[in-house]
């Protein structure tokens, strides 16, 4: 008789496991489903996030002085237009076919062997030592050539691939813009819900490691997005204004090479060779003397800039950067050159965080405070 009623009794137990089971399969699908529908737009969406949380304190400002959180999106909005994506759209569909003439004649100068400039041979003190080195890796072009060439290769096809994934990511690019404007105009009450869900979820810990996150984004883009971009910049302004062809391509070169880390060196052949053009066309005028100064100033504006960006945010290893910046380029094409080393940031600091206990707050839309 015990065994009858109890048989009812465990099915009744049972109920509830199944329902529960059932709501979570159906959650999961639905939780697919979603990302199914979003995955195109994946990139956009994350590198838009990224813009918004980098922005946000310049839009709490704007707030703070009486803007409404609309209409200071859409001032930021409008900046973002006039400043970057308005001379992206017009230069990316040509971009890579520049980058490719460029490398092409920087390869052509090489094997032409050419001598030592005149000017540089006659300067007092280091004048003879420059043109001594000159002939002595002249004489070992070959040699040179076949250690360097795999590399060169590579690097020239890193290049131009970089040129056409901007051209490819224009509308990613787009859809960044759009989300990063939602985020500027509705940011605080998304934020709350955020802080307010993972806080039910897992405590004041958890939502506190919001802000570390927010924290570590702003860090790699003002430090290492930031510089590379500056220089990237001043690059091309440098070489318009000195009347050097192709300043939009070599102003790119000299991004990719700054954000590389690895390539910051490099840059000096970018300026460089723009200097080797102007002297040949109109010898050692004001034009020659111009590029040289500005070309020190952004090879050297990185020591500086970049401390005082980053600041006290983050300490990201170098080997990571690396990591992010070519991971990032093969796994999601261009906009991946800024998205790579931002995830390995985030996930750097949050590890670090958990480790130390270490998750205070900043400014950050995370906290929902401006």
């Amino acid at each position: 008789m015990n065994d009858a009623n109890d048989a009812p009794r465990a099915e009744r137990g049972h109920a509830p496991l199944i329902e529960k089971f059932a709501l979570l399969v159906l959650f999961s699908l639905l939780l697919l489903g979603v990302y199914l529908v979003l995955k195109p737009f994946v990139l956009g969406l994350v590198f838009g996030g990224i813009l918004a949380i980098a922005t946000w304190p310049i839009r709490s400002r704007l707030v703070a002085r009486g803007l409404s959180p609309k209409l200071a999106a859409g001032l930021l909005l409008l900046t973002l237009l006039l400043v970057v994506l308005v001379p992206v759209f017009v230069s990316a569909p040509d971009l890579a076919a520049e980058v490719k003439r460029v490398t092409e004649r920087v390869e052509v100068w090489v094997q032409s062997s050419p001598p030592v400039p005149a000017w540089l041979a006659g300067l007092p003190l280091v004048g003879e030592s420059i043109a001594s080195t000159w002939h002595t890796l002249l004489n070992s072009t070959a040699d040179a050539k076949s250690v360097v060439a795999p590399y060169a290769q590579a690097a020239r096809q890193f290049l131009i691939a970089a040129a056409e994934e901007l051209a490819s990511s224009l509308i990613n690019l787009g859809i960044a813009v759009f989300m990063a404007t939602t985020f500027w105009a509705s940011g605080d009450e998304m934020a709350r819900v955020m802080s307010a869900s993972l806080t039910q979820l897992g405590g004041r810990n958890l939502a506190g490691l919001m802000d570390v996150a927010a924290n570590a984004v702003r860090g790699v883009f003002y430090g290492i997005m930031g510089t590379a971009a500056a220089q990237g910049l001043l690059m091309m302004i440098g070489l318009f204004m000195a009347g050097v062809p192709a300043a939009a391509p070599l102003g790119f070169v000299t991004l990719i090479l700054a954000l590389s880390q690895v390539g910051s060196i490099l840059i000096n052949l970018v300026w460089g060779g723009a200097a080797w053009w102007v002297y040949s066309q109109s010898g050692m005028g004001l034009a020659f003397w111009f590029v040289v100064v500005w070309g020190l100033l952004v090879v050297f504006i990185e020591s500086p800039l970049k401390p005082m960006l980053i600041g006290a945010r983050m300490t990201l290893p170098i080997i990571l950067v690396l990591l992010g910046v070519f991971g990032g380029f093969m796994s999601f094409g261009f906009l991946g050159l800024f998205v790579g080393p931002t995830l390995l940031a985030v996930a750097y600091e949050l590890l670090r965080a958990w480790r130390t206990g270490d998750v205070e707050g900043g400014d950050a839309p995370a906290a929902g405070a401006d």
